[in-house]
């Protein structure tokens, strides 16, 4: 018993380490003044306004309040536990009209009268708490409950509201289940919307930064996720700076007809690399792919053939040769002969071989020169989005893997094997660039 409850504290702690970089840092900034100011969350349902506020809360330090009208505090920690160790009993504030006393102790229910008394209730909860934080969930239930339907008197009201929070240095958040314009557009400090996108049938999140009155925004559209229930923002890739570069240990390969792709989250996903591994899309991420190979491959034992006519050495090849440990092992060949005689001199390991698929093989002939290379060699080919030749290769690929850059974050996602899309984060862990695959979800 004590070992699982030592094991569920351990999640519970990473999770919330996971949160301290999981909001863009605009928004951080804009909140990290002791000023009262208002912001707008506005979406449709499942969009992720709740988890942002709740991970945004949980970012402060639990220095708030957060008035729930959709679900009752009961529920709310059951459904998400780690919001326990950043937003105590204290600080939840019931206000769904609910007959039903609460389960958790300290958890209060909110009675509405009139807006004097919703105001003064709200500001008796936050006036001994430093910097406090509202977070009203939803605006639009809380205006119907005191009585305001008219649109004139709810933009007096929420005129009023956001004076209130000025004046009090109290920061309030608006939750809203809508995307247009309205009044409170115009009142509040700030505005954002989450929205949800497909690419061929896999969820994409976006989060929107309308404004934020006072702060720059450096960039103003964030691809967000909510695994674990946590809302977590990609940065835009950023190279990571590594200082003394160092050849990592290699990773073991799957199986003697899958070889790790150097990536162990990747290799968990798609069972490792086959014969024949087509990527279609954006080049960023197949470059990160492809350094990672090069780099576990040669520090195998492994030879790596790049074929092109017309890059002599490629930006990604020359950045994972500090990496390598015998850069013998990374060959550069111009033509399909050549290509040939180099996998043929490989006899001790079986060597990989990297193309690009428009530039190499003319449409028609690439069946014939696919049979003979993938009898000796694990071979990978790129081409651009929506190029005739991928159509043409998907039934003989192994792996099948689009990549694309969304908003600035190098992301995967396979065809074949069928993945949802994971976005890559590259950090400098150390003395080498270590990727790691997150799931939108």
């Amino acid at each position: 018993m004590m070992v699982m409850r030592k094991s569920y504290l351990f999640h519970i702690l990473l999770m919330v380490t996971m949160i301290q970089e999981s909001v863009p840092e605009e928004i951080t900034r804009f909140f990290s003044d002791d000023q009262g100011k208002t912001l707008l969350v506005k979406g449709p349902p499942g969009s992720g306004k709740t988890a942002f506020a709740l991970t945004l809360l949980t970012k402060m330090r639990g220095s708030g309040i957060y008035l729930s009208t959709r679900v009752d505090p009961d529920t709310l920690y059951h459904h998400v536990p780690w919001i326990q160790e950043g937003l105590s009993p204290e600080n939840i504030v019931d206000a769904t009209l609910s007959e039903r006393p609460a389960k958790t102790i300290g958890i209060k229910p909110l009675k509405y009268t009139d807006v004097p008394e919703f105001l003064k209730a709200v500001y008796m909860r936050t006036e001994n708490i430093p910097n406090p934080i509202v977070v009203i969930d939803s605006w639009d239930a809380v205006a119907s409950y005191t009585g305001f339907y008219d649109p004139k008197e709810r933009q007096k009201l929420e005129h009023n509201i956001c004076d209130f929070a000025r004046r009090t240095n109290i920061k309030i958040i608006f939750i809203v289940e809508y995307l247009e314009q309205q009044p409170l557009d115009y009142l509040v400090d700030g505005v954002i919307s989450t929205t949800n996108e497909n690419v061929e049938n896999r969820r994409i999140r976006k989060m929107y930064i309308q404004k934020l009155r006072g702060y720059p925004i450096s960039q103003s559209t964030y691809l967000f996720t909510l695994l674990n229930g946590i809302f977590r923002a990609f940065s835009p890739y950023k190279k990571p700076r590594i200082v003394n570069p160092s050849p990592p240990p290699p990773i073991p390969d799957i199986s003697r007809s899958r070889i790790s792709s150097g990536v162990k989250q990747l290799d968990e996903l798609i069972g490792g690399y086959g014969s024949f591994n087509l990527f279609e899309g954006d080049h960023l991420p197949f470059e990160i792919l492809m350094q990672n190979l090069i780099v576990n491959s040669a520090n195998s034992g492994r030879p790596v053939i790049f074929i092109s006519m017309k890059y002599k050495q490629p930006d990604f090849i020359k950045e994972a040769m500090p990496f390598v440990r015998n850069p013998d092992y990374i060959i550069l060949v111009n033509d399909i002969d050549a290509l040939k005689t180099k996998v043929g001199d490989s006899k001790d390991s079986i060597p990989v071989a990297i193309f690009y698929l428009e530039e190499i093989f003319e449409r028609g002939k690439f069946d014939k020169v696919l049979s003979e290379v993938c009898e000796s060699c694990f071979t990978f080919g790129f081409s651009g989005e929506g190029k005739d030749i991928c159509k043409e290769m998907e039934p003989a690929a192994s792996v099948y893997l689009r990549t694309k850059v969304i908003y600035g974050v190098p992301c995967i996602y396979g065809v074949n094997p069928w993945t949802n899309i994971r976005a890559m984060s590259i950090r400098a862990n150390g003395d080498y660039p270590e990727v790691s695959l997150t799931e939108v979800l």
